[in-house]
């Protein structure tokens, strides 16, 4: 299958693309998409989600995809369209998209490389930052490399497991695109941790960047420290799609809390209170130190901004009833 990107693109391709963009009219004739536009496309999917803006919601999404719409004197619509070919949603789009994807995705450093190149020389051609926002280093740590992915840890091991449930998925994938078994495993292994980057970057920012049971708030600190954890309420594995994106469905907590509330010696009453298992009011009468962490510091409810979305009462459930140490 051939590919209709080049992803060696020189400096001066770079310099050509963006200079026939920048000198596009409003609402001039729609013209085809040229490399820099759709890797640019690509990059937004480390902090958007095309498949839930579309006809009456479009005008809430990111102001990052409207300046690059803006840029590109098209419509957002078009942008999460773009989004939908690249991911293989679409299965009569065009192939070689999907296979970019694919392709990106088996070497995520090749993006990296490709992303700040095209930033590097739009600065170089007077193409500023309110033009053009450098949208992934500008955020807390560049997430551009693998590792620096997000809420990684609340995803299973085995990349086996991983992808246990989207076998139908991967099966449609290769009957419309052809991608062969590696690519279209690596596109949806790369579906998967891009999605739970975007919720874990949800969650934090719902939960006001600090701990929801103690208020640790490590502000200073880069995001990827450890220290400020995003983490399913109902176990990512057990969870189907929508659940796994779903906001409510997740707390952020620093190590000691996030642990203590995925093993079950912490879990959350519908009114928001924090209940402590049995076995943890013993330690914490028994056994050195545990007080520092479930004493004083713990607050006796769920710590959340006035305008944060609240947890589904449907996963705090599931919590009491299948993970917290209810008989112990």
């Amino acid at each position: 299958m051939m590919i209709p990107f080049q992803l060696e693109l020189t400096v001066q391709d770079i310099k050509n693309q963006l200079t026939e963009i920048s000198q596009r009219q409003p609402k001039s004739r729609q013209v085809k998409y040229t490399d820099v536009e759709t890797l640019l496309c690509y990059g937004l999917f480390y902090i958007l989600d095309p498949h839930k803006y579309g006809g009456r919601n479009i005008d809430t999404i990111s102001p990052i995809a409207k300046a690059l719409a803006a840029f590109f004197c098209r419509t957002p619509n078009s942008i999460t369209s773009k989004m939908l070919n690249l991911d293989g949603s679409r299965a009569n789009g065009a192939s070689g998209e999907p296979l970019l994807f694919a392709l990106l995705s088996n070497d995520p450093t090749l993006y990296h490389t490709l992303y700040k190149d095209i930033l590097t020389t739009a600065r170089t051609l007077s193409i500023g930052e309110e033009i053009l926002p450098d949208f992934l280093n500008a955020l807390e740590d560049n997430p551009l490399i693998t590792n620096d992915l997000l809420g990684q840890d609340d995803l299973p091991i085995s990349n086996a497991d991983l992808l246990a449930s989207e076998e139908e998925i991967m099966k449609k994938l290769d009957q419309s695109f052809e991608l062969g078994d590696q690519l279209t495993e690596k596109m949806a292994e790369r579906k998967i941790r891009l999605a739970q980057h975007r919720f874990a970057l949800e969650v934090i920012r719902n939960c006001g960047r600090a701990c929801v049971f103690c208020g640790f708030e490590p502000r200073t600190l880069p995001s990827r420290s450890g220290l400020l954890r995003a983490s399913h309420i109902k176990p990512w594995a057990r969870s189907d799609h929508r659940e796994r994106v779903d906001i409510r469905n997740g707390l952020a907590a620093c190590p000691m809390h996030d642990a203590a509330f995925d093993q079950g010696y912490l879990t959350i009453q519908d009114d928001y209170r924090i209940q402590k298992a049995k076995i943890l009011e013993e330690s914490l009468a028994y056994d050195p130190g545990v007080h520092l962490y479930f004493g004083e510091a713990l607050r006796p409810s769920l710590l959340l901004p006035s305008n944060a979305k609240r947890p589904h009462t449907i996963y705090l459930t599931y919590h009491y009833e299948n993970i917290f140490k209810r008989g112990m």
